[in-house]
């Protein structure tokens, strides 16, 4: 019998799900982290990392296999085009997120792509995907449908303005709002989270629109504290942070606490030194 999908399973009932973003496309590091047992999903970003396809099935086989599925292995992709959401499930993924959904249409393509006959388009040729679930390829081919996340990232105002008809495909487990780019849409800098009216008069189109239709909803977290205050606010799939933002903070607030550097007004992780990396190589500037 085909396990269920950890994630997909916590957000159809309503209990958060806290996973992270994979960008150091590292095998080691995945299993390091998988074997602290610290989020119920990983995910690999196609979109704006650089990972070739046989790097991305060690990853997903590295979370669902050391995690015996309870860890549930999501792609980001790079588009909701048939190629990169086949690619992506027959590589292991249990669930892809479709950036920059736009209308209806980009919705329902994005949903027949990731579904097998009768319910989409999505052939069955995949080496191994199933073994991530549990079962063979038969058992995988008959019950994948229901376990493979299909989620659809809003993060433009055309996007917000569609929502309505956007949630009405049939299929759509998930709606995901990508803070960094609608702020840029909406022509605000881009950030996680803030208060500027106009982000947050789009999150509330998006999320109330969510409720209304029974569709769970996510994001992307800063940190810890970022997380608590959305899941009070209703969001169900948090990704909290990244691995190349663990390993870039810890480093820098080391750094910070050896040289007595104030924290950055924004993150460790958009810190770049090269142009005194020279002066910060000479050692403790205090005795």
């Amino acid at each position: 019998m085909l396990r269920n999908n950890k994630a997909l399973e916590l957000i159809r009932r309503g209990s958060p799900a806290v996973g992270t973003w994979l960008q150091l496309h590292s095998v080691p590091a995945t299993r390091l982290l998988v074997a602290q047992g610290a989020f119920r999903w990983m995910l690999v970003d196609f979109e704006h990392t650089p990972v070739d396809h046989t790097t991305a099935s060690h990853l997903f086989s590295t979370v669902s296999d050391l995690s015996g599925g309870e860890i549930t292995p999501v792609a980001r992709v790079a588009a909701g085009t048939i190629d990169h959401i086949k690619h992506a499930l027959d590589a292991g993924a249990q669930g892809v997120i479709v950036p920059m959904v736009n209308t209806a249409q980009e919705a329902e393509d994005a949903v027949r792509h990731a579904r097998f006959p009768p319910r989409g388009e999505r052939g069955g040729g995949g080496m191994h995907p199933h073994i991530g679930f549990g079962v063979n390829a038969p058992g995988y081919l008959a019950e994948a449908n229901d376990e493979i996340l299909v989620g659809v990232q809003i993060e433009t105002a055309q996007g917000v303005a569609n929502i309505k008809e956007i949630l009405a495909v049939e299929g759509v487990d998930l709606v995901f709002i990508g803070p960094n780019d609608l702020h840029l849409s909406l022509g605000l800098p881009a950030r996680f989270w803030s208060a500027e009216p106009a982000f947050l008069d789009a999150v509330r189109t998006v999320t109330d629109a969510c409720r209304e239709h029974g569709v769970p909803f996510g994001t992307l977290c800063r940190d810890s504290a970022s997380v608590r205050d959305r899941v009070d606010d209703g969001f169900t799939f948090l990704g909290l942070a990244s691995d190349l933002h663990f390993m870039l903070t810890r480093a820098g607030e080391e750094y910070g606490a050896l040289h007595d550097l104030d924290e950055p007004a924004s993150t460790w992780c958009n810190m770049v030194n090269l142009d005194r990396l020279p002066d910060s190589l000479r050692g403790i500037p205090r005795a």
